[in-house]
C-alpha cells in the first residue's frame, strides 16, 4: 500500500499527522537504525507512524515493520512529517514526491559536508529548511548550527528494574560489543588484550572476528561474531567494559551508555559524544592513549571495590539519561 494511501488503516479517533520516519535498515548491527524502530513503536498508539528503508531492509527490519521505498510503484513517504534518520541516508527521487509539512534530520554521523549538502537537498526538494537534531552537544558545537541536542533513544528494558547480578567466575571478563568492521577497533587494543589475557583475564569481544588475523587463536581471548547473542546477555557476561575505536569517531555511542545500564565500569576513548555523559573517575574512565588505558584498566581488575563502586555510579548515570522519564520526553518532541 503507497504511504499516501496510509492513513485509511488507522480508525476515526487517530487525528494526529503521520510520521514518516526514513534510515537506511540494512545491518541490524548498526546503533544508528535500532533506535528508529524503538521510537516508532513508542509511538504507534498516539500518531501513525511509518517506517521507510533507502535500501532494501533487512529481514531483522522487516519484522519491526520497515519497508523499502519505491517510489515509481507508490511506495514512499508522502504528506505528514518526515523524519530523516541521518546524513547517510540516500536523499533519492522520492523525496520530490514527499510533499512533507515538516522535515527534521538527525545528526548521528559526523561528516559535516554530508550535513550541509543534505540540509540543501531537502530545501530545494520540498521547500522546508530541516529542523536539524544532534546526539550530542559537542556534535552540534563541531558544526555550529542551531537544532535541539536529543541523545539516541535507547529502551533499557532489559536492565530494569533490578541490579543486574553477574555470575560468580574463576576469572575476570573485560569485553566490548560493536559492528565487526575494523574502523570499529582502535589499532592498538590487541596488544591491550594480550598483555590481559597474559595476566589471566578473560577478552571477549563480540564484533571481532575481523580481528582473526591479528588475535586468532591467543589464549583467553574470545573473538565473537556480531550478533552472537544479545547484547545485554552479553554484558551481563562481563565484569569491564573497554571500548575504543580506529578511523570512527562515535557521535553517541549507545552502546557505552548500555554498558554502563548494565552496571559496568567503563573504561572507554575519550573522543566519543558519551564523553559528555561521563565524569571521569565517577562514572568510568575516559583515556587518551595507550597508557591512561593500561592504567584504568588495572586498576580495575585489581579492585572489586572500585569495580562494584563505578559500576553502580555508571548505572545510575545510564538510567538518569536513558531510563522511562527520560525516554517518555524524547518520544514527547515527536508529539508536538
Amino acid at each position: 500500500m503507497a504511504a499516501h494511501n496510509a492513513r485509511c488503516t488507522w480508525s476515526e479517533s487517530c487525528v494526529n499527522t503521520p510520521l514518516h520516519i526514513v534510515g537506511r535498515f540494512d545491518d541490524p548491527h548498526t546503533g544508528a537504525e535500532r533506535s528508529l524502530p524503538d521510537l516508532a513503536d513508542a509511538l504507534r498508539d498516539r500518531r501513525p507512524v511509518f517506517l521507510w528503508s533507502d535500501v532494501p531492509p533487512h529481514a531483522f527490519f522487516v519484522q519491526r515493520g520497515v519497508r523499502p521505498i519505491q517510489a515509481g510503484e507508490g511506495a514512499s513517504p508522502h504528506g505528514g512529517d518526515l523524519l530523516v534518520g541521518g546524513v547517510h541516508v540516500q536523499l533519492g527521487g522520492w523525496l520530490e514526491q514527499c510533499a512533507p509539512e515538516r522535515v527534521t534530520l538527525r545528526y548521528n554521523l559526523p561528516n559535516h559536508l554530508r550535513l550541509f549538502e543534505a540540509v540543501a537537498r531537502i530545501r530545494q526538494a520540498t521547500g522546508h529548511d530541516p529542523q536539524l537534531v544532534f546526539v550530542s552537544a559537542a556534535l552540534q558545537a563541531s558544526v555550529g548550527l542551531p537544532g535541539r541536542v536529543e541523545p539516541s533513544l535507547i529502551r533499557l528494558d532489559p536492565y530494569l528494574p533490578a541490579p543486574v547480578t553477574r555470575p560468580e567466575r574463576g576469572a575476570l571478563r573485560v569485553g566490548r560489543v560493536s559492528r565487526d568492521v575494523p574502523g570499529k577497533h582502535d589499532p592498538q587494543d590487541g596488544a591491550i588484550y594480550r598483555m590481559l589475557a597474559a595476566r589471566g583475564v578473560e577478552v571477549r569481544v563480540m564484533g571481532g572476528q575481523c580481528l582473526q588475523p591479528a588475535l586468532g587463536g591467543v589464549p583467553g581471548i574470545a573473538l565473537l561474531a556480531a550478533g552472537a547473542q544479545p547484547v545485554a546477555d552479553f554484558l551481563v557476561g562481563l565484569d569491564i567494559f573497554f571500548y575504543r575505536t580506529g578511523s570512527f569517531t562515535e557521535p553517541y555511542g549507545r552502546v557505552v551508555l548500555e554498558a554502563m545500564a548494565a552496571g559496568l565500569p567503563v573504561v572507554v576513548a575519550a573522543n566519543g559524544g558519551y564523553a559528555e555523559q561521563i565524569t571521569q573517575g565517577t562514572h568510568g574512565f575516559l583515556v587518551r592513549n595507550q597508557d591512561e588505558a593500561l592504567r584504568a584498566l588495572q586498576a580495575l581488575v585489581m579492585s572489586a571495590e572500585l569495580r562494584h563502586r563505578i559500576g553502580a555510579a555508571a548505572r545510575a548515570r545510564a538510567l538518569d539519561l536513558h531510563g522511562p522519564k527520560a525516554f517518555a520526553r524524547i518520544v514527547d518532541n515527536y508529539l508536538r
